[in-house]
């Protein structure tokens, strides 16, 4: 009978660049991101911190553009653009940002290794 086990390792994930700890019977909330070794909990904070300061930078830029509009300084087909495109990041940037918080806890498939926890 063939033991088809993995030995313990790291792992791709399927968020690129992410690799996670396999101790050869499950999986650990141990990650590499970039090289650098993180716990999923600290990749999650961190990754939530940067959605913060962009959804904060993209509100003043909409709140920018909204005045600007208003103030009529610039053509409405000039700013209406920004206005678009900054409301719209608005809206997908966390669904974004909470997919690729669900890729990095899957690993990729791998014959021998568990794909759920």
């Amino acid at each position: 009978m063939s033991d088809d086990r993995v030995g313990a390792g790291w792992y791709e994930t399927r968020r690129r660049g992410t690799l996670r700890w396999w101790d050869g019977t499950q999986w650990t909330p141990r990650i590499e991101v970039r090289g650098r070794e993180t716990t999923l909990a600290a990749d999650s904070a961190s990754v939530r911190r940067q959605l913060v300061v962009t959804e904060t930078v993209l509100v003043a830029v909409l709140a920018g553009a909204i005045l600007i509009a208003l103030w009529g300084s610039l053509p409405v087909v000039v700013v209406r653009p920004v206005i678009i495109a900054s409301g719209g990041a608005l809206v997908v940037m966390p669904l974004m940002v909470a997919r690729q918080l669900r890729l990095v806890a899957l690993p990729a498939r791998r014959a021998g290794v568990q794909t759920r926890r």
